[in-house]
């Protein structure tokens, strides 16, 4: 229970992400890459008070696995920041979030290889109908295959399998070292990367206006600071494979907020979507338990 609790919470942060980023991305209140950089920078800044800042343990906790550390902060946070605004500068939004929350897909693959996860019908059905869910609650319609105008990206999935990565190589280390030091060093490390790339490419720190600085202070706090902290805390009670079909309510949840804030209008087909997921998470749990 508490690997659901942990789980549906980081799901719901994360639900605000797309809605937080629009509005200042959107407007060209802030570069996306400045946008990612201070995210990571103020989730690390918000972990030191969770560490008591004790340098020196986290210190001893990287030595001990740097390069599997710098896998994850590379992998999770630079590649799948960097590969998200790729996506979206050369796409449209609904391919790339469709594309990206098809990463459980690349986490079943992954876990099957490198932690022998077993496979059956019911886990792949699981995953489908949990992936045609999404795409309908992205799309608002039934006609998931037709791409009229839009042309599907490799930046798009590149995130997914960066994501995917760190979810499957994050578990070690999580149930190792802890999910709060986890979470920093590899935040830390990706946003070292980050950046070193927002100078390389000269882009101005602070964006034209505060909101767009105050929106980088509530992504690195709340989805992601708390957010992925209670999502490794969860691989601690859930399977990487079983906890990966969690995030198909993360479209949802962006759906709905943005109905509500951005007063967007409800599609009645959203609610067939929303079944699908929900039915996704069921016949997977319903097996995990039955195993």
């Amino acid at each position: 229970m508490k690997g659901y609790i942990f789980a549906l919470i980081s799901v719901f942060s994360w639900g605000t992400v797309f809605v937080v980023s629009r509005f200042v991305i959107y407007r060209e209140i802030i570069n996306p890459f400045v946008l990612a950089f201070w995210r990571f920078f103020w989730t690390s800044f918000f972990l030191l008070f969770f560490i008591k800042f004790n340098f020196k343990k986290i210190f001893r906790i990287f030595k001990k696995d740097a390069y599997r550390f710098l896998f994850l902060g590379l992998s999770g946070i630079y590649c799948m920041s960097i590969f998200i605004f790729i996506s979206v500068k050369t796409s449209t939004a609904t391919v790339s979030s469709i594309l990206m929350n098809s990463n459980p897909i690349f986490v079943l693959i992954i876990s099957i290889i490198f932690l022998k996860e077993k496979i059956s019908i019911e886990k792949i059905l699981g995953i489908l109908f949990g992936f045609i869910g999404c795409t309908i609650v992205i799309k608002s319609d039934l006609n998931i295959f037709s791409w009229e105008g839009e042309k599907i990206n490799i930046y798009s999935l590149l995130a997914a399998i960066s994501w995917a990565i760190y979810t499957v190589i994050g578990e070690e280390p999580t149930k190792k070292y802890g999910a709060i030091e986890t979470t920093f060093i590899a935040s830390l490390i990706g946003c070292f990367f980050l950046f070193i790339t927002v100078k390389i490419l000269n882009l101005d720190l602070f964006g034209k206006n505060i909101s767009g600085f105050l929106s980088g202070v509530y992504l690195g706090i709340f989805p992601t600071g708390i957010g992925f902290t209670l999502w490794f805390l969860a691989l601690n009670y859930l399977k990487p494979f079983y906890l990966a079909p969690f995030q198909y309510l993360s479209p949802l949840i962006t759906y709905l907020l943005s109905v509500l804030i951005l007063k967007e209008k409800v599609s009645p087909i959203i609610f067939l979507g929303m079944l699908l997921i929900f039915f996704s998470l069921f016949l997977t749990q319903k097996i995990d338990k039955s195993n």
